[in-house]
């Protein structure tokens, strides 16, 4: 009978679990995600003349005015054209926009073939990074476990990505049932003092409504009896 109480509340706890999921949507990966953007622009933007980087301007802001108008599917393609026409940095940012609106659009599929387009040929690292994350939290819910442990192992410990990949590699692992190490990626992500305050925040909720953190292993306390050996002296 204590089993099936425990199944019951494992399910109740995912429930919660993935209110908290569906609440937060794409927030879950935003750490330095405006930073490493913020940089990539910079690097694009410094690559061109002025008269192309205004063209790029004017590109981007009418794209992300069809975002504005619900209109995600030609946004997407403004997106993708610009990724093509500008190149470098700046085509990469524009690619990961297009991939996020072709996602809003509702084809998650070539959403994920954008973010693996950009995590193939950025010369930047960060935004290769950028986009396997991005792709991971798309995926999250359909991609085989073995793909998604693949897809966070080729982040690896890239500067600003480490607690966002600790805390996509919890919910996969919360995905193939091992609970417990969810709890344990969770409480390091809530204990990493470089996380944001918000991801902390973001990791606590998740990892109180899984039963809270594992306790502590019990401490052995030493012996003061004599090893056999020591019992066999002389």
């Amino acid at each position: 009978m204590s089993d099936i109480f425990q199944e019951i509340d494992e399910d109740l706890r995912r429930e919660r679990l993935m209110g908290i999921w569906r609440r937060y949507g794409t927030a879950i990966v935003a750490l330095g995600i405006g930073l490493v953007v913020g940089v990539g622009a910079f690097i694009g933007w410094r690559n061109y003349s002025e008269s192309k980087l205004n063209d790029n301007a004017h590109a981007l802001a009418a794209a992300a005015q069809l975002i504005g108008e619900g209109k995600h599917a030609e946004a997407a393609k403004a997106f993708a054209d610009l990724g093509a026409d500008a190149g470098g940095a700046y085509g990469d940012i524009a690619l990961l926009d297009a991939a996020a609106a072709t996602y809003d659009a509702g084809d998650a599929a070539a959403a994920v073939a954008l973010y693996d387009r950009v995590a193939a040929g950025s010369a930047d690292p960060s935004l290769a990074a950028l986009a396997r994350v991005l792709a991971v939290q798309v995926l999250l819910d359909t991609a085989p476990v073995a793909d998604l442990d693949a897809r966070l192992d080729a982040v690896g410990a890239q500067p600003g990505f480490v607690p966002a990949v600790r805390e996509l590699r919890a919910y996969v692992r919360l995905k193939a049932g091992a609970t417990d190490d969810a709890r344990r990626l969770l409480a390091e992500v809530v204990d990493d003092a470089a996380a944001p305050g918000r991801v902390k925040g973001r990791a606590k909720e998740v990892l109180d409504a899984l039963g809270g953190r594992l306790p502590a292993a019990p401490v052995t306390p030493p012996s003061d009896q004599p090893s056999e050996s020591e019992g066999q002296r002389p």
